[in-house]
């Protein structure tokens, strides 16, 4: 049955296209795990021996850690916020200092928020970096010998290290969770085809089940156009997407008109795009964009095969069907009636 095998090449996509997006953010969660769980689980304590212990953060899995040392001396290497505003600089913000952290008989730089001194600190053991190394912790090791090789290979970073998790959790958990709510609806879908949107909108025409054997009877017979990605048979319209199938009766059709967008780039034209509108009588709704000569071959064709619906727009149109579509599709009718009525009179013998 046509409707089925739309509703199962629906549900095929929707179901790829997001277990692939849960399958990559689930490695993207695998490759950052280490950072992820010491996220969870948060900083705990780490001595000061074992601390001198470490040569590299990497030696710890928990690198989320409370450091306790007897003195603070901030350094004065600082990472400043400029604004700029027509290439001048307006404001400066200091967003973070680094100090050197007397812990044990061991120095650790820390990376820390703007504030008091403090003793304890707490953030992601991270390596120092070479810019570090040779603005911060060179220029102490000339200046005293004996304290620059206290300082330890590696950087607390107190200051900003919970920012990525907060991004990944703002991010990455909502698109899991529509991933599987998506797979959920795709597999529900498969096994109740009545709640897909394709038979739903179907059933708005009549029954489905029939309708569907019409349609599929209408696209494999002969004269079928295409346009862009929409295909009109003799009865139906028929565009298909990558999560559903739009469908409606050609002679369901109520409003046509074509839209042109103008685009620029820094307010020089940079080319326009061209699509058509289709509107029936139950709401269905498509936009195909297509070149400029399809769109006017499919509104000559549809002109052609609906004489009697409107063509065209302007503002008093789209507010009357935003408002009062009753009225519109009322002269629809109207206009249906007398092409008929005047089809009829041309059609009959005179004497």
């Amino acid at each position: 049955m046509w409707i089925e095998n739309e509703t199962r090449r629906a549900n095929r996509n929707l179901l790829l296209v997001n277990g692939v997006m849960g399958a990559l953010l689930v490695l993207i969660i695998a490759a950052n795990f280490r950072y992820c769980a010491n996220f969870v689980r948060g900083c705990e304590p780490i001595s000061a021996t074992e601390l001198a212990g470490l040569k590299s953060p990497d030696q710890r899995w928990r690198n989320f850690v409370t450091v306790s040392g007897e003195k603070s001396v901030k350094t004065d290497y600082n990472v400043i916020e400029e604004t700029t505003r027509n290439g001048q600089v307006t404001s400066r913000e200091v967003k973070a200092e680094y100090v050197f952290l007397r812990t044990g008989n061991k120095i650790l730089l820390v990376k820390a928020s703007p504030g008091a001194e403090k003793f304890e600190y707490s953030g992601e053991l991270v390596p120092t970096t070479p810019q570090l190394q040779s603005d911060v912790v060179q220029p102490l090791r000339e200046q005293d010998p004996d304290l620059g090789a206290m300082v330890l290979p590696f950087t607390l970073n107190a200051a900003d290290f919970r920012e990525n998790g907060y991004w990944g959790l703002a991010m990455i958990v909502p698109l899991l969770l529509l991933a599987l709510w998506n797979a959920m609806k795709a597999v529900r879908r498969s096994s109740e085809v009545q709640s897909a949107p394709t038979w739903k909108m179907l059933s708005a025409f009549g029954s489905a089940e029939q309708l569907s054997q019409e349609i599929e009877a209408d696209q494999m017979g002969g004269g079928v156009r295409k346009y862009g990605n929409l295909q009109i048979g003799a009865q139906w319209m028929v565009r298909r997407r990558t999560f559903s199938t739009w469908v409606s009766p050609v002679a369901d059709l109520v409003w046509v008109y074509k839209k042109v967008t103008k685009h620029s780039v820094n307010f020089i034209p940079t080319g326009k795009t061209y699509s058509v509108i289709l509107v029936g009588r139950h709401r269905q709704r498509t936009e195909e964009q297509m070149k400029e000569n399809a769109v006017n071959e499919l509104l000559a064709d549809l002109a052609n095969r609906v004489p009697w619906a409107i063509f065209g727009f302007n503002q008093n149109l789209s507010q009357t069907w935003q408002k009062n579509p009753q009225s519109l599709i009322a002269t629809v009718d109207s206009r249906y009636q007398q092409y008929k009525n005047q089809t009829a009179a041309a059609a009959a013998p005179t004497s």
